[in-house]
C-alpha cells in the first residue's frame, strides 16, 4: 500500500466538530447578544411552560378525591409568556385546559 497522504484520525474530526460549533455559539453570543442567547436555547424545549405538569396534578387531585388538593391548592400556571396562580377549579372550567373532573364539587 502506497498512502501519499496522512490519514486524519477520528480524534481530530470530533475536535474541528466541536470547534466549529463553539465558534458559531459565540459569533452569535457577540453578534445577538448574551441574554437573547440563553432565551433562544431555553426556548427549544418549550421553554419555562409546565401547563401539562399542572394538568396532571390535578388530574391526580381528581383521581384520588382530594377536594384541598382540586378545589383550594393555588398552582402557578406558566404557559411560556407569562404566570398566572389558578386552583384546578378554575382551569377545570377554562377551555385552555382538557381537565375533565365531575366526582369533586367545588364552592
Amino acid at each position: 500500500m502506497n498512502k501519499k497522504g496522512q490519514q486524519m484520525t477520528l480524534g481530530t474530526i470530533i475536535a474541528i466538530v466541536l470547534g466549529l460549533v463553539v465558534l458559531v455559539f459565540l459569533i452569535f453570543g457577540f453578534t445577538k447578544g448574551w441574554g437573547n442567547l440563553w432565551d433562544n436555547i431555553t426556548n427549544l424545549g418549550s421553554g419555562n411552560s409546565n401547563v401539562n405538569a399542572v394538568i396532571r396534578g390535578c388530574e391526580v387531585a381528581c383521581a384520588s378525591e382530594d377536594p384541598y388538593a382540586f378545589c383550594t391548592q393555588s398552582r402557578t400556571v406558566n404557559n411560556g409568556s407569562g404566570e398566572e396562580i389558578r386552583t384546578c377549579d378554575y382551569l377545570r372550567d377554562s377551555p385552555d385546559f382538557d381537565i375533565s373532573c365531575n366526582n369533586i364539587p367545588c364552592n
